[in-house]
């Protein structure tokens, strides 16, 4: 496989979201470990929005979360699925925050490690797509960007 093959299946993989639905369908909260006494409106808002996030309705997985966030401030869970859904909403800073946030409560947490490293590919993206409505302004830097996204493929073992 050639580089640009290989840059374009990963970009195309990355923006399809294929990898970050599979994931988030799987995550319930009875993978939490959550204590007995954990709030109980907490869980219920928090599964409420993995059924709203599964079934794509994303504002109001973004709402549910939000309050789940409220009831219980210090979930790894809940913030990892709200930035899940921030970042399908195209809210890319607010869901690298919320990851982050997330990873301070709990480091080994591979399922946000993952998708951590997907909202900085999508905020990269972002990046790539202003620079090219700079038109000749902007061309320099997006031939500079381009050839860092693909060396950093290249870096990558297949």
């Amino acid at each position: 496989m050639d580089k640009k093959t290989k840059v374009l299946a990963v970009m195309i993989i990355l923006l399809s979201g294929v990898v970050i639905n599979a994931h988030a369908a799987g995550t319930s909260s009875s993978s939490w470990g959550m204590e007995e006494q954990q709030d109980k409106t907490a869980v219920s808002l928090y599964d409420q929005g993995v059924g709203a996030s599964e079934n794509n309705d994303y504002l109001k997985a973004l709402t549910l979360f939000e309050q789940a966030l409220r009831e219980d401030s210090s979930n790894p869970d809940i913030l990892n699925m709200l930035a899940h859904t921030q970042l399908k909403l195209g809210m890319i800073d607010e869901a690298l925050e919320s990851y982050k946030r997330a990873l301070a409560l709990r480091p080994r947490f591979p399922e946000a490690r993952e998708y951590l490293g997907e909202a900085y590919i999508q905020a990269a993206l972002r990046e790539m797509k202003t620079l090219q409505s700079y038109g000749g302004e902007g061309a320099d830097n997006l031939k500079d960007l381009t050839k860092a996204f693909k060396d950093a493929v290249d870096s990558l073992e297949w």
